[in-house]
């Protein structure tokens, strides 16, 4: 596939739709760190795996809504020239494919396996935001152990004057952030590839046939029929890297913006 682009699109056809999809996949990740932020908030922090797991239901579920919709224009956006349908170009914008999808199918249509997509993401982030919290503790207190003498700061509260060890967004190397991200979404990655597989071939049969109801149960056992299963393991390595460098990105531009806000929100001494 990724050859075949190549020889018909060159270099542009990895880039089809970038400009627009952008303007969608900044709200949508707005929405994400925000549902994460409020899940650090509401759960406490002594409730360790729990406190994980239920910050990762939060941020997926507020972040869901609004990633399906792209999610489904995204996916109607770059397999268009795939599709070979008679009379296209395969060149389709953004605009085009979310009208195209409102005509066939109106505000359902955006919504168009969002249970399944659902299936895939929330599993996702029940691993890796846990996994991705427990490699940054770990990090962080193996630190500690090494030079709790030159970490640890005083913290006056009243007249009281202790020690305390400074927090760990402070305290851990900005690299640290992307390497222990990368690592544990390539780890969820492989968990979850065969859900993604579903999800894919529902989307595209979306496009190909809209106006046949598809299931995700029905889909799969037809895969492993004519596939068996290495059919769900189809473009794992891609996926794999895709979200190994992805996640190790944006994570990293997020942990950095919130090291920067809390330097700004640090009381002077």
């Amino acid at each position: 596939m990724i050859s075949q682009m190549f020889r018909t699109e060159g270099m542009p056809g990895f880039y089809r739709g970038f400009g627009s999809i952008m303007l969608t996949v900044i709200p949508a990740n707005m929405c994400y760190f925000s549902g994460y932020e409020i899940g650090k908030r509401v759960t406490p922090p002594n409730m360790g795996l729990a406190s994980d797991v239920t910050t990762a239901a939060i941020a997926q579920g507020i972040a869901g809504l609004v990633y399906c919709p792209i999610d489904i224009v995204k996916q109607t956006v770059q397999t268009a020239s795939l599709m070979g349908r008679p009379g296209e170009t395969g060149h389709v914008s953004v605009l085009d494919a979310a009208r195209s999808i409102w005509t066939h199918n109106g505000l359902r249509g955006f919504f168009r396996g969002f249970v399944t997509m659902n299936a895939l993401w929330m599993p996702w982030n029940l691993i890796y935001i846990p996994s991705y919290e427990a490699c940054k503790r770990s990090w962080y207190y193996h630190y500690l152990d090494l030079h709790h003498e030159k970490v640890a700061v005083s913290v006056s509260r009243g007249n009281i004057v202790s020690e305390a060890d400074p927090p760990m967004q402070k305290l851990l190397p900005l690299w640290a952030f992307p390497l222990c991200s990368s690592v544990c979404a390539a780890t969820a990655a492989i968990c979850t590839h065969p859900i993604d597989v579903i999800k894919t071939r529902l989307q595209v049969l979306s496009v190909t046939d809209p106006g046949k109801r598809y299931k995700a149960f029905p889909v799969a056992g037809y895969l492993l029929r004519k596939e068996g299963l290495g059919g769900f393991a189809r473009g794992l390595g891609a996926r794999v890297v895709t979200m190994a460098a992805g996640s190790s990105v944006s994570w990293f531009a997020y942990e950095l913006v919130k090291r920067k806000l809390l330097e700004l929100d640090a009381p002077e001494a």
